[in-house]
């Protein structure tokens, strides 16, 4: 029998079309994926789409359409990223706006608030719908999120439901001890453990739906709307099969020994301490790997980004240059896991100078 190997890309924003970074992103995760079917593994690969959340409502709006309709014309290119990536064919493709993932979202929240780590409260926080994140003032420059700074970060007072984010220091330090390879590389393992050692602090998971809509409803609460980071994470279960399927999640979560993640460096909060800890309050094993990549910047090194408009479209790319050469110039030509520029002309100045000899050889 085959050993089972889950590895899941993060989901991005269809706030709008898909830009070389997640592109680069899908790559290096299907060469793993490739890696392992080639050596015997029954490869489970799960990417997919984000859609929900304040920053598509607020897009959506802009364009004079309903979120749906939205996020159904953007999670379509999405998907036809995939063949022109030449990913793997029976890759998983995974919305957050399936029927079955809304449902497992639900459930997830009631047995996380039956184990008694949810609670409401009134509240008031700086956040940046950019990152779909509070911010506290130590994480701003100039008022504003460095990572959106054309983006005004919004003054959120309300009152929503919390998960206890605070309870799970001492388990996330221990699990960071038991397993010193579930974060790579590790000088970004260095700074979760930082993180987590500084203290953590209890996190709003929703929303007044009369003030942000477009969202799954809390379970026994039609007033709130689950907040996104906590609906999209739980694809990483949803996708195979929680609650449901228990033979195929036990297969590729458990004999497996986890999930590995790919994911940018803006995701390691969220990927390395708060998914953690939401999978303990579930009484789930935690992930097995969490790989964490640089940013892959525009010109002047600044992270591309869809909001700061200096993204390039990976379908144009192919286009002119085929998909092999977007392959391999993502796995030979950018770093693994610090910073690295990627502009249509570093693209074509690589191509002439020998990319195009490579790929013949």
């Amino acid at each position: 029998m085959k050993k089972p190997f889950y590895i899941t890309t993060t989901l991005p924003y269809v706030n709008a079309d898909p830009h070389v970074g997640f592109a680069v992103e899908l790559v290096r995760a299907d060469i793993i994926a490739r890696a392992k079917k080639l050596a015997g593994f029954d490869v489970f690969f799960n990417t997919g789409t984000d859609e929900h959340g304040a920053k598509i409502e607020k897009t959506a709006a802009t364009q004079g359409v309903t979120p749906q309709a939205y996020v159904d014309e953007k999670s379509k290119k999405y998907r036809d990223l995939l063949p022109t990536l030449g990913i793997l064919p029976e890759v998983n493709f995974i919305r957050t706006t399936d029927v079955h993932h809304i449902a497992a979202a639900q459930e997830f929240w009631r047995v996380v608030a039956k184990n008694g780590f949810i609670y409401k409260k009134d509240y008031s926080i700086k956040y940046c719908v950019g990152c779909e994140l509070e911010k506290t003032d130590s994480e701003l420059v100039d008022g504003r999120c460095p990572l959106h700074p054309l983006q005004e970060i919004e003054i959120i007072k309300e009152e929503n439901y919390f998960f206890k984010f605070s309870a799970f220091q001492k388990q996330l330090l221990e699990l960071y001890e038991k397993n010193p390879k579930l974060v790579v590389p590790d000088f970004r393992f260095n700074e979760i453990k930082s993180f987590v050692e500084r203290g953590l602090e209890d996190f709003s998971i929703s929303r007044l739906k009369s003030k942000m809509s477009w969202g799954i409803p809390v379970p026994n609460d039609p007033n709130q709307v689950i907040y996104v980071w906590f609906d999209a994470l739980v694809d990483y279960i949803s996708a195979i099969g929680w609650p449901d399927d228990q033979k195929k999640f036990k297969k590729f979560w458990q004999e497996s020994g986890g999930v590995v993640q790919y994911c940018g460096k803006d995701n390691l909060r969220q990927q390395s301490a708060m998914w953690q800890a939401m999978l303990m309050a579930a009484d789930l094993p935690p992930s097995k790997t969490i790989i964490i990549d640089g940013f892959v910047t525009g010109d002047g090194g600044i992270k591309m980004s869809k909001s700061l408009g200096n993204t390039v479209d990976p379908f144009e790319l192919v286009k002119e240059y085929g998909t092999d050469a977007l392959r391999y110039f993502a796995a030979r030509e950018l770093h693994p896991f610090e910073d690295s520029p990627f502009t249509p002309e570093k693209f074509k100045s690589a191509y002439n100078a020998g990319l195009a000899n490579g790929l013949g050889n």
